[in-house]
């Protein structure tokens, strides 16, 4: 059975940002992992390509940036409680091709946390009555 996700984040900014966008390897639709750091921020992780020995091509998970306080706010306790978060690149522009010269990247997370929220599902119309009022 297939959980029905709902959008957490539309589209965040990666703020602080670690490693050059333009020579990393990452595509728009690149999966991310959310980490909650000690410090209390949050750190976004992908899979991003670091040179064996200058010259090897290889993939790790390297440390993106972080996100910012308002997205920080809305994450934090879907982390807390180890929900299944579906997070994505959905914003790059690389260091060469941004007027200012400095890269951007862009997220967006969905969960499946509103079954854990409470939230009830709506309830079926039929007959031009709503039922399990």
């Amino acid at each position: 059975m297939q959980d029905i996700l709902q959008v957490l984040i539309h589209k965040a900014p990666v703020q602080e940002l670690k490693l050059h966008i333009g020579k990393s390897g990452l595509c728009i639709g690149d999966a991310a992992e959310l980490h909650l750091q000690p410090d209390g921020k949050i750190g976004i992780f992908a899979q991003a390509k670091r040179p064996l020995l200058g010259i090897l091509p290889r993939r790790s998970l390297r440390h993106l940036g972080q996100l910012g306080p308002a997205a920080t706010a809305v994450m934090t306790e879907p982390l807390r409680h180890s929900d299944h978060l579906r997070v994505r690149i959905v914003g790059l522009t690389p260091e060469h091709l941004s007027p200012s010269g400095a890269a951007e990247v862009y997220i967006s997370v969905w969960s499946n946390t509103h079954r854990k929220m409470g939230v009830r599902p709506a309830a079926p119309v039929t007959a031009g009555r709503v039922q399990g009022l």
